[in-house]
């Protein structure tokens, strides 16, 4: 009977888990990117990603004062190419995962809990800085300079305006 209950146990926790890396739409963590079968692409691209040395050379403690939050699609090739190269800069910097949001939209930018609204969503990916709640700035789809830079202008307040970014 103790086996039966076990393996039980065993059996719901190993669906609860799987579950997990499913999903395709919502909010999710950087382990159900490195771990769900919809972004089998993460580990390859952000392994094979070189951070720009200008992270050695500039300051980069501003970035600790911001939360960010990623709006992605796991079927956008730009998703698939910015987000694992972001993530690893973050890594980099030592940017803490309790400060960093995920959000995967569907292939009409939104989720079933609304969780884009508000944020004017356009292309994927979109990374938002946010300051005391209020949105500094984004990154929309790609770079205008490279991530590392771009990043670097964003939380310096160096003028960053994103490739789509109109007055």
């Amino acid at each position: 009977m103790k086996k039966i209950i076990y393996l039980l146990i065993l059996s719901i926790i190993a669906c609860t888990t799987s579950e997990k890396y499913v999903m395709t739409e919502g909010e999710v963590d950087v382990d159900y990117l490195f771990n769900s079968p919809n972004t089998s692409w993460f580990q390859k691209n952000y392994e094979s990603y070189i951070v720009d040395e200008v992270i050695q050379n500039e300051d980069f403690s501003k970035l600790n004062e911001y939360n960010i939050e990623i709006f992605m699609n796991t079927k956008c090739h730009d998703s698939e190419r910015e987000v694992p190269r972001f993530l690893k800069i973050l890594n980099t910097l030592n940017f803490s995962n309790e400060n960093l949001r995920i959000v995967l939209l569907n292939s009409e930018k939104k989720t079933i809990d609304g969780l884009e609204i508000g944020k004017d969503i356009t292309n994927t990916p979109t990374i938002i800085f946010l300051k005391n709640s209020n949105e500094e700035n984004r990154i929309v789809e790609f770079p205008f300079e490279n991530l590392e830079n771009d990043i670097f202008r964003i939380i310096n307040d160096i003028g960053y305006k994103n490739v789509y970014f109109s007055e």
